[in-house]
């Protein structure tokens, strides 16, 4: 009750004092929304890591290995996961936006597809990043603080009071204050777990001692197959309808796992960040040093230690940590996980607020709201959506847990549309609109909110929650792909936009890639694909036995499928090396772009439609909750 504070209150003062200085430079509200696109690349390469990775991979990896082991290798992959659409998709996002002048995901679907309902998914997605899934962690955190301080501060009052602190600096410094502070957040995050690592080897005695132990654990059959993986896949009817033999971390689990991480790097949130930065020079390096190299290595590695010392150990899990270590010293490692889970809520309350009052409720209902009042009116939204966050946490946290779960696979149906702006030109915008349509109801069809919904109407289907071992992403995203392929083949004569147009232009003319870069092209296929394969696919039953000796002894001194992951990790930096650099697919780029000019076009009086759809909306809603009762009622719910 003396370090937790006192450390909380430095905590505190310091993210005052950079909201203070940040809201002094953004003139209160003119940068606002995107610090002018000023941020420095490297910064922005930090805030990237820290919020994909910091607060999750501690709190929800570790836990998961405590809980089932090594059987899903694709959690300790998830730096690698992480940048590979990094690559692959920032440097054309930020060409795209700097051409064009956007500042968001909702501005670049809007002017590419001219799709309302891209535009919405974006922001739903980007609402349950910031309300569901950022709230489970800060749920986790106030349940820490209430073990901390035991039982003086109940889990309630420690989320309300993270909750305000979040909101205070937020509100006050917007997205410069997600790039300044949150670039010492994530500094902050990865010590933690460089911290946490430490002493869990300490107390348990050694890298030497852990890895004798859980070569113990591994004879006793009970827990033998916590060390391996069971299968390329198991044809189950998924969880809650019938369990998979031994366990569900089949190979194809891991690899839809690793689909569904790699959905935050297309989600609103992260291209946030690159459409704020002021150059795309760190792009490459800060995918390949900082996110897989860097974090990269923290998650395969401390992640892993933390998570098997608990497996070990079943009481030494972070709480269990946290209660035996020096009270200043678990005061430390507290706030460096505070840190690294409000710098993902902070972007994420920004981007959804920003979201719902510039790209829906200004364009369909207040046309005429100026700069002033939309940043005043986000603050407000931002407000609103954080004292969600906080009354679900403590009141409904079932259902916060089933709403956080479509965060990352909704997120992953994204990468069609994005795919279809920066690469692949024969997407049409029907196929894409579609074919996110097909992935969202593939989604919600194998989680437990979907099947839930069903199951209140009378519908019960005849599967549960990740049928076949596969992750909803790689559900919704087989529908999506499907669909997409299927409506393009036929809308290839479908014309696009004035705005589309100038995007695959000039694309097609910047982005010319050397000589040696396109003889490389099929060996970087192979390459990619090779290590998707053996790293986080079908490949990973090699790990199993891979590194055994002929005795069924660990050649290494540690678990066979840990000492591949850590393997494929090194592996995969190289890759994402080559892949940016080689290929030149987010290699530094030094040009000046200069603003598309569209033709001008006459603007028709709003005030009517606006004042017509706000009604209609007003009237949806009240029918939409007078349906709702009576559905419950009927069914006796």
């Amino acid at each position: 009750m003396l370090w937790l504070p006192l450390y909380g209150i430095f905590y505190v003062a310091m993210t005052m004092y950079w909201a203070r200085v940040c809201a002094r430079e953004n003139n209160d509200f003119e940068t606002y929304f995107s610090a002018g696109h000023a941020l420095s690349p490297w910064v922005s390469a930090l805030v990237l890591a820290g919020a994909s990775v910091s607060g999750w991979a501690i709190l929800d990896a570790s836990a998961e290995v405590a809980h089932a082991g090594f059987g899903i290798p694709a959690l300790l992959q998830a730096g690698i996961a992480l940048a590979l659409p990094g690559v692959l998709f920032f440097k054309r996002i930020w060409l795209v936006g700097q051409r064009l002048r956007l500042s968001s995901q909702s501005e670049l679907l809007r002017g590419y597809y001219g799709s309302e309902f891209l535009v919405c998914v974006s922001t739903v997605v980007a609402v349950l990043l910031a309300v569901a899934f950022s709230g489970l962690q800060l749920a986790a955190l106030s349940r820490l603080v209430e073990g901390l301080t035991g039982g003086e501060v109940s889990a309630t009052v420690a989320a309300t009071v993270l909750g305000v602190v979040l909101f205070g600096y937020i509100v006050i410094g917007g997205m410069r204050i997600v790039g300044y502070l949150g670039a010492i957040q994530a500094v902050l995050a990865a010590a933690s777990m460089i911290g946490f690592a430490g002493f869990a080897l300490i107390t348990v005695g050694g890298f030497g001692a852990l890895n004798a132990g859980l070569a113990t654990l591994s004879t006793d059959p009970l827990q033998a197959g916590r060390f391996m993986v069971s299968g390329v896949i198991q044809f189950t009817a998924g969880a809650g309808r019938e369990a998979a033999a031994g366990h569900e971390g089949t190979a194809l689990a891991s690899l839809s796992i690793a689909f569904a991480l790699m959905g935050f790097q297309a989600s609103p949130l992260a291209l946030k960040v690159i459409l704020s930065t002021r150059s795309p020079r760190a792009i490459a390096a800060g995918q390949t040093w900082v996110m897989a190299g860097a974090y990269g290595g923290l998650v395969a590695l401390c992640v892993g230690i933390v998570g098997a010392v608990s497996l070990y150990l079943p009481d030494k899990s972070i709480a269990g940590l946290l209660g035996s270590v020096s009270p200043w010293f678990a005061a430390w490692l507290f706030v460096g996980l505070l840190a690294g889970v409000q710098l993902l809520a902070g972007l994420g309350l920004l981007t959804a607020g920003e979201a719902l009052v510039r790209h829906l409720y200004k364009p369909w209902f207040h046309g005429n709201l100026g700069r002033r009042g939309t940043v005043t009116l986000t603050r407000v939204v931002i407000g609103l959506l954080a004292l969600t966050s906080v009354l679900m946490q403590a009141l409904t946290p079932v259902t916060l847990s089933t709403l956080g779960s479509l965060a990352l696979p909704m997120s992953f149906q994204l990468w069609v549309p994005l795919l279809g702006m920066t690469w692949l030109r024969w997407i049409t915008r029907p196929a894409a609109v579609t074919g996110v349509g097909f992935g969202i109801a593939g989604v919600l069809l194998t989680e437990p909110f979907g099947i839930t919904v069903l199951s209140f109407f009378g519908l019960d289907v005849p599967w549960g929650r990740a049928p076949w071992t596969l992750h909803s992403a790689a559900w919704g995203m087989m529908a999506n792909l499907a669909v997409t392929l299927l409506i393009s083949a036929f809308t290839q004569r479908r014309g696009f936009s004035e705005e589309a147009q100038e995007i695959r232009r000039f694309l097609a003319t910047t982005l010319r890639t050397s000589s040696r870069a396109r003889a490389l092209r099929s060996t970087a296929w192979s390459v990619s694909l090779a290590w998707l394969f053996l790293a986080v696919g079908p490949g990973l039953v090699f790990g199993n036995g891979a590194l055994l000796g002929p005795d069924r002894q660990w050649l290494v001194g540690m678990p066979s499928l840990w000492a591949w992951s850590l393997l494929f990790w090194a592996l995969g930096v190289g890759l994402v090396w080559f892949l940016s650099y080689k290929m030149e697919m987010a290699s530094p780029l030094s040009m000046e772009i200069p603003a598309y000019e569209p033709r001008p076009k006459l603007r028709a009086h709003q005030e009517s439609q606006e004042r017509d759809r706000a009604r209609a909306l007003i009237v949806t809603a009240a029918v939409a909750f007078a349906l709702i009762v009576l559905t419950a009622l009927s069914f006796g719910h």
